[in-house]
């Protein structure tokens, strides 16, 4: 990934070609004037418990250093789900409660519209950004542990080609900072949900030798549900960066704690 300062907030953007004609962003915690944890530097996450005029000043920032208003950027109240939504000029045009309401229970937002910013929060999850060069077209999804057994990336693909036209091996795909294998230790109940959802467990798995523990990686379990959702291979960039070992760059929940704030992954048509 690159590493950008923008009038003083520094942004990660993906670095495959595919992207140079969309506006591609991760946020970390560097910007806030306000460095006490456990949700300082930046903290870009409306719903985790921070003060929303703080919240809200740090979204302006970003949108300063993106080019566009506040009223150009959006992103959901997730929560671990699969449904998707899109936003078109119609919902552009809304006020902004009815808006804030429509994102709400949402975990993957797609567009055609030009010059707005769709993003997700993401501490620890997946955060996984689609383009479809041919129809134009943009998604943002969080997929955590949950919504990937749910299949939302599947979700996504499926709602873009009803929406636009798109054909899933024309998708160029960007997964983001999330926590690592050697850092996402789960129960037995999550790989039996993995299983049944029919993912290759010996493949996205390892085991810890000292704990006994199953480590998931759930970066490569996305991969694998977009191959498999027709996606190619060499249309996938995967960044590998460890939310949890990186944790004084990104927000990472389980290096920081429940309260931590959250960080920003987003596209923008130009």
């Amino acid at each position: 990934m690159h590493i950008t300062d923008n009038n003083g907030v520094r942004l990660y953007s993906f670095e495959s070609p595919a992207f140079e004609s969309v506006t591609t962003f991760v946020t970390t915690r560097h910007n806030d004037t306000r460095m006490a944890e456990p949700r300082g530097n930046f903290n870009l996450g409306l719903y985790c418990g921070d003060d929303e005029a703080t919240v809200e000043n740090n979204l302006q920032q970003l949108c300063t250093a993106l080019g566009i208003s506040r009223a150009q950027l959006f992103y959901p109240r997730q929560v671990h789900g699969h449904k998707v939504l899109t936003i078109d000029h119609d919902f552009v045009a809304l006020p902004y409660d009815k808006q804030l309401a429509a994102l709400d229970g949402i975990d993957a937002i797609i567009t055609n519209v030009p010059h707005i910013a769709i993003a997700v929060t993401t501490a620890d999850c997946v955060p996984v950004i689609l383009y479809d060069a041919e129809h134009r077209a943009i998604a943002a999804i969080h997929a955590g542990w949950r919504g990937t057994v749910q299949e939302i990336l599947r979700h996504t693909i499926a709602c873009m080609q009803q929406q636009f036209g798109t054909c899933a091996s024309h998708i160029y795909a960007a997964i983001g900072p999330c926590i690592g294998v050697d850092a996402y230790e789960v129960g037995d109940e999550v790989i039996d949900a993995m299983r049944k959802a029919g993912f290759d467990i010996d493949s996205i798995t390892i085991r810890n030798p000292q704990s006994g523990k199953m480590h998931i990686d759930l970066a490569a379990a996305n991969a694998d549900l977009l191959l498999r959702c027709g996606v190619d291979l060499m249309n996938i960039e995967v960044c590998g960066i460890c939310t949890h070992r990186n944790s004084n760059d990104f927000y990472s929940v389980r290096a920081l704690g429940n309260e931590t704030g959250r960080f920003l992954s987003g596209v923008m048509m130009k």
